[in-house]
Formats: C-alpha cells, structure tokens, sequence
C-alpha cells in the first residue's frame, strides 16, 4: 500500500479530531460550578416555620410565621402574643394577633400582606386591615423586613416597623 505524506497528515488530524471529541475538548479540565447551589436565591424559598420580633409602636412581640411557597406565590399564617400597647387599647389579651399570610417572592425579596383574623377587624376598623410587609432580603435562615398597616386600618391601630425571622 502505498501511503503520502498528506494522507498520513489528514489521517492523523481525523484521529486527533475523534480523540478531542471523545475526551470532550480533552485537554481542559473539568470546570468549577459557577457557585453554590444554596446560594442561588432562586433555590431559597420562605417556606417554613419561622420564629423572631416585630417591632412597632403597637404591634411589637415575638412572632412566628409557617409559610408556603408554591413558584413565587407565597402563602400561610402568622402571630404573635396579643401586644400590651393593643391591650391597653381594648383589645383582648387572651388571644393572639395574628392572621393569612398571602404575597409574591422573587430572588431574595418578597411583598407579602399579614392579615388579621375576623375576630380582631372590630379594633382595626375594617376586616381589610392588614400589615403591608416589604421583604428586603431573605436567604435559607433570615428574614429581614419593613412593614406598615395599610390604608384600611383606623386609628389607633395604624403603626409601621420591622421584622426579623429566623428558621433552623
């Protein structure tokens, strides 16, 4: 058989050529994942039992939340012990405030809207009374937040503050 030099050459480059596609590129290594799975905030979700403080000048307590999160919709329910301010204000301190949970996360924010049951809309004025919180960041074990009531709720029961969640 009689062979060239240019058919040993496009031999060769065939062989190279099936050999790099063979090994992937070959001669790079294995590349890095570009970050952490955990650290992607589009893998953080509120869902869960969350427990901290509200602060305000009448809403203030410990609260706790157990929220759900299906794709961006954000729901569930929340409380905290009856505050002493709404207390001195009438309302009853045998029961605790509290209410839905209802909103929409995106990345590491949320709008979400704390509700107040039916029994406790006779001291805020409306039954549509409700804490509009503003979710500034959140990751796999933190929530921090701003909130003010919004525009149904009647004096004196109208307040804004922060909130600061944790999960285990």
């Amino acid at each position: 058989m009689v062979t060239t030099t240019s058919t040993r050459l496009g031999i060769t480059i065939m062989c190279l050529g099936l050999l790099a596609i063979a090994c992937d590129g070959g001669s790079t290594a294995p590349s890095a994942p570009s970050h952490d799975h955990q650290d992607d905030p589009q893998s953080v979700t509120l869902a869960g039992v969350w427990s901290g403080r509200i602060e305000g000048a009448l809403f203030v307590g410990d609260a706790r939340a157990e929220l759900t999160q299906n794709g961006a919709i954000v729901s569930g329910d929340w409380s905290v012990p009856m505050p002493g301010p709404l207390v001195a204000l009438d309302a009853p301190a045998d029961i605790e405030l509290g209410g839905l949970v209802t909103g929409t996360a995106a990345q590491a924010t949320a709008e979400l809207t704390f509700g107040f049951r039916d029994a406790l809309a006779v001291y805020f004025g409306s039954a549509q009374c409700a804490l509009d919180v503003n979710v500034s960041t959140f990751n796999e074990t933190r929530i921090e937040a701003t909130w003010v009531t919004n525009d149904s709720c009647q004096p004196p029961a109208i307040d804004e503050g922060g909130l600061a969640l944790t999960r285990p």
